[in-house]
């Protein structure tokens, strides 16, 4: 039996916490693991991807680790939003958490970042990611669904989408078609530009026919991918992705880590270069990234700039073990991107 939750104390006590972007995502709660590449390969599932486990796998991978876990909230829109409303964008999140301690932890970690909360409780408890990182720097998750596993089920109302101007979609929502076609539609009811992120290449190989369902009605007004996610929806390397993408959305943008990343609008197409960084790990890169890239199309910047600052904002990640940036360097980051506005 699941119970609705209102929003958040912090946003029904303080109407300054107003929001822009919307978005609706998993609620997870990371384990970030520093392992070896050989206890990677023990492991089912590709190396370098991510994959959903069940509880008993989870709790396995942890034990067999050997590791001690640094544990942040996440999932992947979690993520980005964290790292827009740093920026200064007032965000809100639609989930589904655990009634149990992770949930907990989940929810006073985001509303002391000031994000607005729509949550629902479920019996199931909250779901938790194995981060498993590589001396290369390169994360593999294992992820435990948990209460995210009844995002399908989430009441939707036009009160959460009225006024904002941009609603986000992570790519692991894309199992749950109804619960997406009617957010997409309750934010371009609003007058709301629509992101999608594609997430991962297992998401786009599961989901392919509805994502080009999503692309042929126009619906997405910007797509992400990396160039592995944007290979298995479109069979086509990075450049010649984006240039194909950009024909059903407004901004297409495909990254390709060190080698920074293509974006393409209206038919015409850039490259943005990748920071030289030392990388400690890879987790939030692209969350990140879209962040930045997010702020600069919120702030009517041009896309070179947009990719710019998605670009900075991903070099600082990568520099740190997990996918939140201190704060002594979101000081050095509003700095750069004020310079340049």
């Amino acid at each position: 039996m699941r119970t609705i939750l209102l929003l958040c104390s912090t946003f029904l006590l303080n109407i300054s916490y107003s929001y822009e972007v919307l978005t609706i995502s998993d609620s997870i709660v990371d384990h970030i693991l520093k392992v070896d590449e050989e206890f990677v390969h023990t492991i089912p599932g590709k190396k370098g991807g991510s994959a959903l486990v069940d509880h008993i796998l989870f709790q396995q991978i942890i034990n067999e680790s050997g590791a001690k876990a640094m544990i942040r909230p996440g999932a992947s829109a979690v993520n980005m939003i964290k790292g827009l409303q740093q920026l200064g964008d007032g965000c809100a999140l639609i989930t589904t958490i655990g009634k149990d301690t992770e949930g907990e932890f989940f929810l006073s970690s985001l509303r002391d970042l000031g994000i607005n909360l729509f949550l629902e409780t479920s019996d199931i408890p909250t779901g938790k990611s194995a981060c498993l990182v590589t001396p290369n720097g390169e994360r593999t998750m294992r992820t435990f669904l948990g209460a995210s596993r009844e995002n399908d089920r989430l009441c939707l109302s036009t009160a959460m989408f009225e006024g904002i101007s941009h609603f986000h979609l992570e790519g692991y929502q894309l199992f749950h078609h109804k619960l997406v076609r009617e957010a997409v539609a309750l934010a371009k009811n609003n007058g709301a530009t629509v992101s999608l992120d594609l997430s991962s290449f297992e998401v786009v190989r599961i989901n392919k026919d509805f994502i080009w369902e999503l692309l042929d009605n126009h619906a997405i007004d910007i797509l992400f991918a990396n160039q592995e996610e944007a290979l298995a929806l479109t069979g086509l390397a990075a450049k010649e992705a984006s240039e194909l993408l950009g024909r059903y959305c407004s901004i297409s943008v495909v990254t390709m880590g060190e080698k920074g990343c293509y974006t393409n609008q209206g038919g015409k197409q850039w490259q943005c270069k990748a920071f030289n960084v030392e990388v400690v790990d890879t987790i939030g890169a692209g969350d990140l990234f879209i962040s930045g890239f997010l702020h600069g199309f919120l702030h009517n910047q041009p896309i070179p700039v947009c990719a710019s600052w998605g670009t900075l904002l991903a070099s600082h990640v990568v520099q740190v073990l997990g996918a939140e940036i201190p704060q002594e360097r979101w000081i050095e980051i509003k700095k750069t991107i004020a310079s340049e506005k």
